[in-house]
């Protein structure tokens, strides 16, 4: 990623530019309109992707939710980090506090850092036995554990800066980025920043707001409707965050990168749990888990006016370990 960024560009802008990555969940190679989905609509994404650079190949870290986590967030190769799975809630499994961050490295150089959404780092969450996004670099934390429970609809299990909080009205895309919105709206405006969103969608167990399922209701089953809709609100919320970026005057200088942590899951796992995965990796063969192309081969986006030239598309390989890298050069 640093081939298409650099320390150059940093050398260009008029401060150090801050930085927002947006993660989604189990969203596959082709889920996206920019990326060939034949139904989804993605207007928000696809203007980023005709603001900026579309990768071709990006690749996730790992093929699964918490190595690719913690790789995206260490640069480093997650069998090294002794994180070789998904982290089960009370696993002993995590990302060791001695792990250096890039939200570490940009707190100690004068950013402010959030991380809003899922988390997944850690199996003893809000707990003092293992290490919480405060110890990994960031001042402010919304999170969960894992998924968004008992769905995306009313989530239960969100965490604020160590205090749990009571059940939420909404879908958990929503919530999220009307927290990230918030906390943009609260935050010290001498200062760069580094938010961090993580969205849920479109993992299981999903939930869909009936407005974006009303929008693919000619696709049979109902569920693969909410699927849909699901990574169509998800997208709705995205627009809503960089509305508000630019809404502040903040669009020249921030760096966006958009990505997902693996490929999709699909109908051959789970029975029942995984009824609504109607993810796409077309053209590509395997899904999540898979270290075939369609477990690891992810969308990724950059946007970054002035440095990176809009409407591109670039065919060089890209990882999640690149974004620590990345985020070094560029600020």
């Amino acid at each position: 990623m640093t081939s298409v960024v650099s320390a150059e560009d940093n050398q260009k802008a008029a401060k150090r530019p801050n930085v927002l990555i947006i993660l989604c969940d189990d969203l596959g190679y082709n889920d996206l309109g920019c990326f060939g989905h034949p139904a989804i609509k993605s207007p928000a994404l696809d203007k980023l992707a005709s603001e900026g650079m579309r990768f071709t190949d990006c690749y996730a870290a790992a093929p699964v939710c918490s190595p690719s986590r913690v790789g995206m967030m260490s640069g480093r190769t997650p069998h090294r980090l002794g994180v070789f799975d998904w982290i089960p809630e009370g696993s002993p499994m995590h990302m060791k506090a001695d792990e250096t961050t890039f939200a570490n490295l940009l707190k100690r150089n004068g950013y402010q850092t959030a991380h809003i959404g899922k988390w997944h780092c850690n199996g003893q969450f809000n707990r003092p036995s293992q290490p919480q996004p405060n110890d990994h670099g960031f001042d402010y934390w919304f999170s969960t554990q894992n998924n968004a429970l008992p769905t995306h609809h009313e989530p239960v299990n969100f965490v604020r800066n160590g205090e749990e909080v009571d059940k939420l009205e909404g879908y958990s895309s929503d919530i999220i980025v009307d927290d990230a919105i918030r906390w943009l709206n609260e935050r010290n405006e001498e200062q760069p920043f580094c938010l961090v969103v993580w969205f849920h969608s479109p993992h299981e167990v999903i939930a869909t707001a009936p407005e974006y399922v009303e929008q693919y209701k000619e696709y049979e089953p109902l569920k693969r409707a909410e699927y849909y809709g699901n990574v169509a609100q998800m997208d709705a919320a995205t627009g809503r965050l960089l509305k508000e970026i630019d809404e502040q005057q903040l669009r020249d200088e921030t760096f966006v990168f958009f990505t997902s942590d693996n490929g999709p899951e699909t109908l051959n796992r789970y029975g029942e749990r995984s009824s609504r995965s109607y993810g796409s990796s077309d053209p590509l063969r395997g899904m999540k888990l898979h270290v075939y192309e369609g477990g690891i081969r992810v969308p990724g986006i950059i946007r970054w006016p002035g440095h990176v030239d809009a409407g591109t598309l670039s065919h060089e390989p890209i990882s999640g370990v690149d974004v620590l890298p990345t985020v070094c050069a560029v600020t």
